[in-house]
């Protein structure tokens, strides 16, 4: 499980699904996603982006952690298709803003997955950068930022800095990587702890 069983927390997933994620790739993404979410723990607060050439929510803000929106996500996720660009600056100006009703006293965590080049909104890596770090300083809280890039086209140093510079860190995994890394970076062994807010396991 993500974070201390003891802790709540705040949780956004975001999606690529852009066309370069069809096929394996976006099974992947799915399979692991659905994983998450049915390890969350009630009294967690929790939502879904999913981007191409716009953005779009599972819910306009995060919803509580219980049986009927675990099953509507689910339903959500399953629901997903790859198709169109990757407007990643489009991803974080939905998600990151709904962390402005969270505090310290939860681990805000967004989770990202994607396997490409940003190729609508923000494109230039410097703006990207600013543009998302900008947004998390403008919640006051701290956000924890894990980066997952699939495959080999992935802009390297613009998701290494997403992690290193909001709290988290990021990983490169091949095509068919994605959902055994993700059970094993959720499952207790291998929780991340979250230093800058003295959270541990």
């Amino acid at each position: 499980m993500l974070i201390l069983r003891s802790l709540k927390k705040v949780f956004t997933l975001i999606i690529d699904r852009s066309g370069s994620m069809s096929g394996n790739k976006m099974i992947q993404a799915k399979d692991a996603a659905k994983f998450i979410v049915n390890n969350l723990n009630e009294g967690d607060k929790f939502n879904i982006v999913d981007f191409m050439d716009y953005a779009y929510a599972f819910r306009p803000y995060h919803v509580n952690y219980y049986l009927n929106s675990k099953d509507s996500a689910i339903s959500y996720i399953n629901a997903l298709q790859a198709n169109g660009l990757t407007n990643i600056s489009g991803a974080f100006s939905l998600a990151v803003p709904q962390f402005s009703s969270a505090n310290d006293s939860t681990a805000n965590i967004i989770i990202f997955f994607t396997d490409g080049q940003p190729t609508a909104g923000i494109t230039n890596t410097t703006q990207l950068l600013l543009h998302i770090r900008n947004l998390i300083i403008s919640t006051e809280t701290n956000i924890f930022l894990y980066c997952f890039g699939i495959g080999s086209d992935v802009n390297v140093q613009l998701l290494t800095l997403m992690g290193a510079q909001n709290n988290g860190l990021t990983e490169f995994l091949g095509n068919d990587e994605l959902y055994s890394r993700i059970t094993d970076f959720l499952s207790p062994d291998q929780e991340p702890c979250f230093t800058h807010t003295n959270y541990y396991i």
